[in-house]
């Protein structure tokens, strides 16, 4: 019996779902041409690190591979320079999972500058709620992983809106403190 199998089926599973997640990108619809690109450029650096997952050789107890790490970084940090392309800076942790033993990112509060805006707090209490079940939830996680991936990025992608709208609320001359 061999010890290297449940490794390279963990190579594996974070290669699905880097290919998930680079799929989730290739469908996101927007009409502007750079966050296109950019959701492109994210979608391109996923596929990479999915191959490099894969060309983990059997017997290998690398932990995790340098170069799809560095696909996986350079993926973030295109959803990093390009927010409206709606998609969490950590986004290398969802496809990392099957490879390392660390909490799943959560959004930081919004903190509005306007506290009477209840409609930011109502929304981002919902959203909260969605990821933490979401989180929570390991039967699906694990058994049905392409779906889950992407009732977790909806989820980050209204959080991202929502971030944006506050963002500009906060912004705005009679929200100023």
């Amino acid at each position: 019996m061999t010890t290297t199998a449940p490794f390279i089926d963990q190579y594996r599973q974070a290669a699905q779902r880097a290919r998930v997640v680079a799929e989730i990108a290739r469908d996101r619809y927007t009409t502007d041409p750079g966050i296109r690109a950019a959701l492109h450029g994210i979608a391109e650096r996923l596929d990479a690190a999915a191959r490099e997952f894969e060309a983990v050789p059997p017997g290998a107890y690398e932990e995790l591979p340098t170069e799809a790490c560095e696909e996986l970084f350079m993926a973030e940090q295109i959803a990093v320079d390009h927010p409206a392309a709606r998609f969490p800076a950590e986004l290398g942790e969802y496809v990392l999972v099957p490879l390392v033993d660390r909490e799943l990112p959560f959004p930081r509060r919004l903190n509005p500058v306007n506290p009477t805006f209840a409609k930011f707090a109502q929304r981002e209490t919902e959203q909260a709620h969605a990821l933490h079940l979401l989180h929570d939830d390991n039967d699906h996680q694990w058994q049905r992983t392409d779906d889950w991936l992407r009732q977790v990025f909806k989820v980050w992608e209204k959080h991202l809106r929502l971030e944006a709208e506050v963002r500009v609320d906060n912004g705005r001359p009679d929200n100023q403190r």
